[in-house]
């Protein structure tokens, strides 16, 4: 293998370089590629190698590398723009008639793309290490995992991946096979009876073996020379496809808990009794997955004018009308309380403000637009509170933040009906 820190070598890249700065002075390349930062742009790394071949220490040069890595910036902007500086080198190699020069500049240029590489990969790891373990402490600290007790293993999974790599140790890569595991295999029976659509199923079934395959293109190319930069590009596909496993999974989740836990008798929604544990729950969940969720409430406009106007049967026929509507209306993973007489909430997992907010006026429209069937018929109408729970806006979740998050949706619901009534804040 040949050593760019050779002192023929150093000497070689030092020379080519000082060429490269005296051609800026009289000819200026045109800028390659726009970059905002400054810290990755090809001249600033030229700057930085100056330094390191002169003298033979390259940790100011690895410094700069661990402080994108610090930053999250992708390695791929670095090694676009240490490639353009590469290429001027040989350009200018080129142009002097040195096709033997150019080869082997070729090579120092790859053994140094690896040596930053390697660098980028050792805190990419440490940082991954950390943010798989916090995922994991809040799954870990769910009071009811039901099918999240998969996620949570395939986060164990991930910390295995991000141990043998870190060791270079192939036999210490977790199971490739993901029909082994026990969401392969959930997956494919009692999976396959709660997934209603078919397309959606094969989608999940498709992510989660892209996730498992990772680990044969890890392990093919673990221990090879130059194999620290597409090392890092497969973790952090690895990553992604953790997160977006981890958001199925909780959505399917919320399936099955709308299908076991006990349930309002006239509406068939949820019972309020289960509400604080389910918002804790999904403010883990958000947690792990790094994904908001929503709620919204929201209760029927003068429901005590209906009662008093024609009898408290006819209410609860109107309540039993408007549940008919949300369970039309909602996603399969939605949850929906009933709060309080004809106040409701609806949890909206992996759900931001703007689509929760299309989603509630998509209720109200509805509700308005669909009468109580009566002698004559009665126009009901809603009003509705939206507020959504970022993942980065809280640390630790109690039941002070649970109050919080209520008290907040419920202030914009009372906002909603000062305001007018059947509009959505």
């Amino acid at each position: 293998m040949t050593d760019w820190k050779s002192p023929d070598n150093r000497y070689l890249l030092e020379r080519l370089l000082l060429g490269l700065d005296r051609r800026i002075d009289t000819d200026p390349p045109d800028e390659v590629f726009a970059i905002e930062s400054t810290n990755i742009a090809w001249p600033h790394i030229k700057d930085c190698l100056h330094g390191t071949l002169r003298t033979g220490d390259e940790s100011h040069c690895l410094a700069m590398i661990r402080q994108l890595a610090a930053t999250d910036t992708p390695f791929m902007l670095f090694a676009h723009q240490f490639g353009v500086l590469r290429n001027l080198i040989l350009g200018q190699t080129l142009d002097e008639g040195a096709i033997e020069t150019a080869r082997h500049v070729m090579q120092l240029f790859g053994e140094m793309e690896e040596s930053f590489a390697a660098a980028y990969l050792e805190v990419f790891l440490n940082r991954l290490g950390t943010r798989n373990h916090l995922r994991l402490s809040h799954i870990r600290a769910l009071s009811d995992k039901n099918l999240l007790a998969y996620f949570e293993a395939h986060l164990e999974w991930m910390a295995r991946l991000v141990e043998a790599v870190s060791q270079r140790e192939p036999p210490g890569m977790p199971e490739l096979d993901p029909t082994r595991c026990e969401f392969g295999r959930w997956l494919e029976n009692d999976g396959a009876r709660l997934i209603r659509d078919r397309s959606h199923i094969a989608q999940i079934r498709d992510l989660h073996a892209a996730m498992h395959h990772v680990v044969t293109e890890v392990g093919s190319i673990m221990n090879h020379p130059r194999a620290s930069g597409p090392v890092y590009a497969l973790l952090k596909k690895a990553e992604s496809y953790s997160l977006e496993l981890g958001h199925e999974i909780s959505l399917l989740n919320s399936i099955v808990i709308m299908s076991v836990y006990s349930k309002d008798p006239l509406t068939g929604f949820l019972s309020r009794r289960f509400l604080d544990r389910v918002l804790v729950n999904q403010m883990e969940i958000a947690k792990a997955t790094e994904s908001p969720f929503s709620i919204i409430m929201f209760d029927l406009d003068h429901f005590k004018r209906l009662n008093d106007d024609h009898g408290h049967q006819t209410g609860d026929l109107a309540l039993e009308h408007i549940a008919g509507i949300v369970r039309d209306s909602l996603r399969q993973s939605d949850l929906i309380f009933r709060y309080g007489g004809e106040e409701f909430m609806l949890v909206a997992p992996s759900t931001s403000l703007a689509q929760a907010h299309i989603i509630a006026e998509k209720l109200r429209q509805r509700i308005a637009g669909t009468p109580l069937p009566y002698e004559p018929p009665l126009t009901l109408t809603a009003s509705f509170g939206v507020t959504e729970i970022a993942p980065g806006t809280y640390e630790v979740v109690d039941s002070r933040l649970v109050h919080d998050v209520i008290a907040a949706c419920d202030g914009k619901l009372y906002a909603a009906k000062n305001s007018g009534r059947n509009r959505v804040l």
